[in-house]
């Protein structure tokens, strides 16, 4: 049989305001999740921090190990992909292959990015996924409110109630270093400032991981960082159904 046990998650509820993040909705088919957050800044300040995926994605959730290769083609059919390279003796870089992440659906500058595709060990699957990023000019205060909007349906090999809750985990990391420079409105007052600790810890962990070397890249796994270290896969010679999930009750 093939059994896929996620340990250790749970859902997630709503943190603190102005941040948000949750799994929104969880059935059988699929799941979506949510993260939204008020920052200062205008839209268009957001969308050029976005588009630089490379000064805001952790390493550790890429194919390669490092963030360098990573891009996004603002337009219809743009690529979110990952340039797997690596340098050579004399510290040339060689490409050495590529992943895309994501797909553009709809790319109005700072409005809405929407793309499509399987995250992490998703990719593997017969699911299909659409994140939408939305910013939104706040009417007073200034400042600009952003939201990650995932959704995901269709056939994977994963219970949805296990593995929701680590994806909605890894993009709600992904979506805090994104925004932690832009700084969070707090009520009608000031924003709560990029801190500089926090940043020395997003230099810190891109240092580190310049100095590991590449994990060996595994068609048959597929493997994104910390969202498939807590999968564990259990093979034997018989398939087994597996028993769908309780869908989620109202409280």
């Amino acid at each position: 049989m093939s059994k896929y046990l996620l340990s250790g998650a749970a859902l997630l509820a709503f943190i603190t305001t102005p941040a948000q993040a949750e799994v929104k909705t969880l059935t059988e088919q699929g799941f979506s999740t949510l993260h939204a957050a008020d920052v200062l800044g205008t839209p268009d300040d957001v969308w050029k921090r976005l588009m630089s995926p490379k000064d805001w994605w952790n390493p550790a959730h890429s194919w390669s190990g490092s963030v360098e290769g990573f891009y996004i083609d603002p337009q219809a059919g743009g690529c979110f992909c990952e340039l797997i390279q690596e340098k050579d003796a004399d510290g040339k870089i060689t490409p050495k292959g590529s992943v895309e992440h994501m797909r553009v659906l709809f790319a109005q500058p700072g409005r809405v990015l929407r793309m499509s595709g399987g995250l992490g060990p998703l990719q593997a699957e017969a699911a299909t996924g659409t994140l939408t990023i939305a910013m939104e000019p706040l009417k007073s205060g200034g400042g600009t409110r952003i939201s990650f909007s995932y959704v995901v349906g269709g056939y994977m090999r994963f219970k949805t109630s296990g593995i929701a809750p680590a994806v909605d985990n890894v993009l709600r990391e992904q979506f805090e270093r994104m925004i932690r420079p832009l700084g969070k409105v707090i009520g009608n007052e000031n924003a709560e400032p990029a801190k500089a600790e926090d940043k020395a810890k997003d230099e810190a962990a891109k240092a580190e991981a310049a100095e590991q070397p590449a994990p060996k890249l595994d068609a048959a796994r597929p493997d994104l960082g910390a969202i498939v270290e807590s999968i564990e896969v259990e093979k034997s010679g018989k398939p087994e159904a597996v028993e769908p999930d309780s869908p989620p009750q109202p409280e």
